[in-house]
């Protein structure tokens, strides 16, 4: 009976030390390790999630300051700043069907005293709006929403821009303005131009086309509820991090220029798939069976137990390790670490889908940013990303290397005689054409701005260029595309100049941009409708 009792005592004694050693094991792995991993992945996921939320408003924001930038930075807008051309400001810019299609409520010209020389605006039924602060002289400068001599001087750029969040009639609005200046920057101030639109429910959809209640808006009178909630503060590169989460969604706020919360984004936060209670259970019966048969079905606790833990263990490991989520084990069991093995590979089934939706996100909006939303060709964005890749490139440096400036010409009469929807289609015409007729494998094609495209001749020297863009002024000219605005021919024509560089000389994008831009004003000089081959001498 003493024998018996000792070795009850110690069987008691190391079933309690056993059990105790399985409880610390499964503490120490749930709470340092595993549930870490998962909160990690978790706060990453909405890490991202929020960030792209605010790539989306920042893509927009950016969307608009291009349409201010290309009228701003434009002769004829210059001349109009400088003439005070009302007339003409008001009858090409404040037309309401234009600006409900641009999403936009208002245009204005001002002039160096934040005096309106033309513009107006439109409330969100596209009726005529009066806001008082956007033509009020002295509510422009205090809330610094226009470009002013000072700005100028303070600034190592011909171009200034403002981008403010401001509140008109207690609904948060955007405004994007700059200095006008001539199309190569030069020329003394003479005005801003200013665009500006109310963000509402409309301008959020703009954001996620297509994906209805994806994000939701928060205005000036509901901002208030969300304010200790915000996940991350819009622009704010101090701003880490907050609250995961509230109500399952992510929160971004977006303050004035005076730095009061004006109005709030959120989205859905992604489903938790691990749950803590999950691995309490998986505690319990482990040690429920640790203790019922803790000697006789080591085996089958092996089995039942440690195999699933430690192909889990390996998993989670392997993935974290290599930031790969493709590898699945099989869980034939059902107890709770089976269950839970079948959740990890769901889990990382869920990872690598979503992993694959960001990256396909990712290229669209990658596409979008580099892409011309009218022709499809390459913007200006893409086109300085290319002439970077290729001063950085030592095969380019060894080959020649050919630019070609093409220009429509009398593009203004066409837009005067048929209007600017008729000349969006003659662009993408021409776009199309200019397409048509270029190697892509070696001919980067894109539009400059406004009627000018812009065509970048990889391994290619001045006399192959010269056919080339022979072949593309013949082409838009073989095309008749109707021009009835002017009066020398009645058809859409290109006058085009060419700058290359030789062979193992260096690339310098400006240099070549320059030589072809002297070109081109040449063949227009020489009554358009050519290409003349531009030569370092001309600088």
């Amino acid at each position: 009976m003493v024998i018996g009792s000792r070795i009850r005592k110690r069987l008691l004694l190391a079933f309690t030390a056993a059990c105790i050693a399985i409880l610390l094991a499964q503490t120490i792995i749930r709470q340092l390790w595993i549930l870490p991993t998962f909160e990690a992945m978790t706060k990453q996921n909405d890490r991202i999630d929020i960030q792209r939320v605010e790539s989306q408003l920042q893509q927009e924001i950016d969307a608009l300051s291009k349409m201010v930038f290309d009228s701003s930075a434009w002769d004829t807008m210059y001349v109009a700043a400088y003439e005070r051309d009302t007339q003409w400001f008001n009858d090409d810019y404040v037309i309401a069907d234009a600006l409900q299609r641009l999403d936009v409520n208002g245009w204005y010209l001002y002039d160096t005293q934040a005096n309106i020389i033309g513009g107006g605006s439109f409330n969100n039924d596209y009726l005529t709006y009066s806001p008082k602060i956007l033509e009020t002289s002295h509510l422009l400068k205090e809330n610094d929403l226009i470009v002013l001599s000072d700005d100028i001087a303070n600034s190592q750029s011909a171009l200034v821009h403002k981008v403010r969040f401001i509140t008109i009639d207690k609904s948060p609005v955007l405004t994007i303005a700059y200095n006008v200046t001539k199309s190569d920057g030069s020329g003394k101030f003479v005005g801003t131009l200013l665009l500006w639109s109310f963000i509402d429910e409309g301008f959020v959809e703009n954001l996620t086309p297509g994906l209805a209640n994806d994000i939701r808006f928060y205005g000036t009178d509901e901002v208030f509820k969300y304010k200790d909630h915000l996940t991350r503060v819009f622009g704010d590169n101090r701003s880490v991090m907050g609250a995961s989460q509230h109500n399952r969604r992510l929160y971004l706020g977006v303050n004035d220029q005076k730095g009061n919360l004006l109005f709030v984004l959120s989205i859905k936060s992604r489903e938790r798939t691990y749950d803590r209670s999950l691995f309490d259970s998986s505690l319990i019966t482990g040690l429920f069976i640790s203790g019922s048969v803790f000697i006789l079905f080591y085996l089958y606790i092996n089995q039942q137990v440690l195999k699933p833990l430690r192909k889990l263990y390996t998993l989670v490991n392997s993935a974290i390790s290599n930031n790969d989520f493709s590898a699945r084990d099989e869980y034939y069991g059902d107890n709770e670490l089976h269950q839970l093995g079948r959740g990890m590979n769901e889990l990382f089934t869920l990872i690598e889908n979503q992993r694959e939706e960001i990256f396909l996100r990712h290229e669209k909006l990658n596409h979008i940013s580099n892409t011309d939303s009218m022709t499809e060709l390459a913007n200006r964005r893409a086109l300085d990303k290319h002439f970077a890749k290729l001063a950085s490139d030592a095969v380019s440096a060894k080959q020649p290397i050919s630019l070609i400036v093409a220009d429509i010409d009398h593009f203004k009469l066409y837009n005067d005689f048929y209007g600017h929807d008729q000349g969006d289609k003659a662009l993408c015409e021409v776009a199309n054409l200019l397409k048509d007729n270029t190697n892509p494998d070696n001919h980067f094609v894109a539009r400059y701005g406004g009627e000018e495209f812009v065509i970048v001749l990889s391994n290619t020297d001045k006399q192959e260029a010269l056919k080339v863009a022979e072949t593309l002024r013949n082409a838009v000219e073989s095309a008749h595309i109707t021009h009835q605005g002017r009066e020398d021919l009645s058809y859409v024509t290109l006058s085009i100049g060419i700058a290359s560089k030789a062979t193992n000389e260096a690339f310098d994008s400006d240099s070549l941009f320059k030589i072809a831009d002297n070109a081109l004003y040449k063949a227009k000089k020489q009554g358009r409708n050519c290409c003349v081959a531009g030569d370092k001498a001309q600088l």
